[in-house]
């Protein structure tokens, strides 16, 4: 399974980004592997930045978002996509991925 985190540094060892869709960096963690990549987010719009970043999510077919709270309308967008979001602020990518594996974080969706 692939799980996408919004992040402020492209490492295991960042923080959850205090927003999701102008995260600096998405990771893109597979489960099975436990191998990740890193993305970008050139979150240079003022607006509409939300549905691009689940289109992010779609397109390297992510089942589970951790981050910090959607807006409404990437919220709507990550629903309708069947994409789970579970709540990660405050946390280390490596410590949200284990409360993740061990059934503790909150869902949010």
């Amino acid at each position: 399974m692939k799980i996408m985190l919004a992040t402020n540094e492209p490492s295991l060892e960042s923080q959850i980004a205090d927003r999701f869709a102008r995260a600096p960096y998405f990771l893109v963690y597979e489960d099975k592997s436990n191998k990740y990549k890193v993305i970008e987010n050139n979150a240079d719009i003022s607006r509409g930045m939300g549905p691009k970043a689940v289109q992010i999510a779609i397109d390297n077919k992510v089942k589970v978002l951790i981050s910090a709270l959607p807006g409404g309308n990437a919220m709507e967008a990550l629903k309708s996509s069947e994409i789970d979001v579970y709540d990660g602020r405050g946390l280390k990518v490596s410590e949200a991925l284990e409360k993740f594996k061990n059934g503790e974080l909150k869902k949010v969706s």
